[in-house]
């Protein structure tokens, strides 16, 4: 896939928006797969009524059920619907929007953010900077550090990862992703605060 001159031919908003999530899914190692857990996720966070009348599966929700089938089919059902709106073959809704930009890594969210508001002659917020950003994120890791907790205790029942573990190797790999996305983002804000306020840091000791 050739992002490089997305930017420049990108016309519509929904073009913008499908770009910025290509962009991720071809230079970072998360799949559509990923990109899909990580929306429904977030509409289930922003318009949870609006995400179950529109039948966004919750995966947590589907996770904490310990139905493998279920999952299986929800991931598939789901997956197939997120492919359709990034190959532009269904125009994207507007109640998506919101939670198709923040299910974005924080590289690439911020990119898509500042591209979306200079179209209107602005510029794009940093969620870096915002104290509730970072609590909603560490609210998030530990929401996916539960997950691996739940799914890997049936994991490692044994004691060991073998064959018989593989129906719950799919949520296992999913939510390890998840804590990795969510630590990564924690720690690049607090790198972030840590460079800002180091003159003062060295003042203090």
């Amino acid at each position: 896939m050739n992002t490089s001159s997305s930017r420049h031919s990108v016309q519509t908003r929904d073009q913008v928006l499908v770009a910025h999530a290509a962009n991720q899914i071809a230079r970072t190692s998360l799949s559509q797969d990923d990109f899909a857990q990580a929306l429904s996720r977030e509409l289930h966070l922003a318009c949870p009524e609006k995400a179950i009348s529109k039948e966004v599966p919750d995966f947590a929700a589907l996770t904490g059920q310990n139905d493998v089938g279920e999952f299986v089919k929800a991931t598939g059902r789901w997956l197939k619907r997120v492919q359709r709106w990034l190959s532009g073959d269904q125009d994207m809704p507007s109640w998506l929007e919101e939670s198709w930009v923040n299910a974005l890594e924080p590289e690439f969210r911020d990119h898509c953010i500042n591209e979306l508001a200079g179209r209107h002659g602005l510029i794009g917020a940093r969620q870096m900077t915002s104290d509730q950003c970072a609590n909603r994120s560490f609210g998030a890791l530990i929401r996916a550090l539960g997950d691996v907790i739940d799914t890997g205790s049936e994991v490692f029942d044994d004691q060991v990862m073998c064959e018989v573990d593989l129906p719950h190797l799919p949520a296992f790999v999913a939510q390890c992703r998840q804590v990795e996305a969510r630590a990564g983002e924690l720690g690049r804000k607090a790198e972030a605060l840590l460079v800002k306020h180091r003159p003062n840091l060295k003042s203090i000791a």
